[in-house]
């Protein structure tokens, strides 16, 4: 059912944007997320989980919209083939995906982010659940590097130099400690991204709904965190850290 409902609405979608395309500029359909949703534009704009587990592969892609290296990485990850098919050109390995398999795909919203998500189902089964970290390696052919609790501050003040330098930070997580107040699961149920990190303060980004930004205490974050993880490009190293 949800698929039926999905392709009406997207045809729907498809022949409202045919129609209002000969009145309405580019910037503007660009501006209201009607562009981002039905070209590709190596850009990303606003995502929504949907109703699969898929939240490791979600966070994954929206969290190369936080960083340099991410959204350079992200601009040449696809290449349309211009015969129904699409290359996505992971560091782990190419994978080729069809418009079905996009059409398919369960993520919402921006379509190089679908483009994405349907190579990575392709390559490593992403719906029935991954971590961020393994997302990331794909992506980047990366190896993981992995720490322990002995490590925590060290990793939380090199992601917050990165994004006091400009570079910002592609990475991820889940918690131990649930704050339903500010929409963090616990117990390790959900993966978001991290969208930056300062001495005080750490901003996450909630895949279900990639617009809105959840913040807490920078305390709160290191106590209430099960796992984190990100992309070292310096080292080519995915950093991958447990409690």
């Amino acid at each position: 059912m949800r698929k039926i409902k999905k392709r009406i609405g997207a045809l729907c979608l498809a022949l409202g944007i045919a129609a209002s395309t000969l009145f309405t500029p580019v910037t503007a359909l660009a501006a209201t997320g009607g562009y981002s949703e039905s070209q590709l534009d190596g850009k990303l704009d606003t995502i929504y989980q949907g109703s699969i587990g898929d939240c490791g592969a979600v966070s994954a892609i929206q969290a190369l919209d936080n960083s340099k290296y991410g959204r350079k990485i992200f601009r040449k990850m696809i290449t349309d083939n211009y015969n129904g098919t699409y290359t996505l050109n992971f560091g782990g390995g190419r994978v080729t995906v069809t418009e079905d398999d996009v059409y398919n795909a369960y993520i919402e919203g921006d379509l190089d982010a679908r483009v994405i998500e349907a190579g990575l189902q392709k390559a490593m089964n992403v719906y029935n659940g991954c971590f961020a970290c393994d997302v990331f390696t794909r992506m980047t052919g990366f190896r993981q590097r992995t720490y322990r609790s002995s490590n925590k501050t060290e990793i939380m003040n090199t992601m917050a130099a990165k994004c006091q330098n400009g570079e910002g930070i592609t990475a991820a997580c889940d918690f131990n400690i649930a704050d339903p107040d500010k929409g963090i699961i616990g117990d390790g149920g959900h993966s978001y991204s991290i969208k930056s990190v300062n001495k005080n303060t750490v901003v996450v980004i909630n895949p279900w709904d990639t617009s809105g930004l959840i913040s807490m205490p920078r305390s709160q974050f290191e106590r209430a965190i099960r796992y984190m993880t990100y992309v070292d490009d310096a080292a080519k190293n995915v950093v991958v850290y447990w409690e």
